[in-house]
């Protein structure tokens, strides 16, 4: 049972590595690999990624996440799957058997984390809500970044960037009020004017 076990795992191992190396991606939350639902792709799963991972006792979760859509695709909606993440702190599991990963962990520092933070102005409180994108935003070029909606709405300002002044903020047109359409801090007056309009529908 033991050479069994020590067979499976050494296989798992394989597999984590070569998965890792074709589409893993680091951030300062720590590492994601994400896989497209409904596809049918040759990849393996989020599931089986998951059993993988449980063979080589490595902590993790999946969650629902999104990128921007494939430049041939003709829809303009991010895509749809999940994402099988590692968490900083447990890197340490995964980094015992791929010790080539440390180096790399290492140059994400200064990264942003798992989520992007938008601020939501509400009938009496400004809400912070994070965006579930996939864990590679932060090194979306600025025309991924449009596709996805990422840009200020009134001046352009590529909101990937990260800028005190220009935090983005949720203001819906009045036309469409469920649809996110995001603003830089500095076009919105970081939301104070939405927030007295709402006051005043309320």
């Amino acid at each position: 049972m033991s050479d069994q076990a020590t067979t499976e795992v050494r296989a798992a191992q394989r597999r984590i590595v070569a998965t890792v190396n074709a589409s893993g991606a680091l951030c300062a939350g720590g590492l994601a690999l994400w896989r497209e639902a409904d596809r049918g792709e040759w990849k393996a799963t989020a599931d089986e990624i998951s059993a993988d991972l449980v063979l080589l006792e490595v902590p993790h979760h999946v969650v629902k996440a999104f990128p921007y859509p494939r430049a041939k695709s003709r829809s303009r909606l991010p895509r749809r799957g999940e994402e099988v993440r590692v968490d900083r702190e447990d890197l340490a599991h995964l980094v015992r058997w791929m010790p080539s990963l440390q180096q790399h962990i290492d140059q994400t520092q200064d990264l942003p984390g798992w989520g992007f933070v938008m601020f939501e102005p509400r009938r009496d409180e400004v809400a912070i809500v994070h965006l579930a994108l996939s864990a590679d935003w932060p090194r979306w070029s600025a025309k991924q970044a449009a596709t996805m909606g990422l840009m200020c709405a009134n001046c352009g300002h590529d909101l990937l960037k990260v800028d005190e002044d220009r935090s983005p903020y949720n203001i819906p047109l009045l036309e469409t009020p469920k649809k996110r359409r995001l603003v830089c801090g500095t076009c919105c007056n970081d939301g104070l004017e939405e927030l007295d309009r709402l006051a005043v529908r309320s």
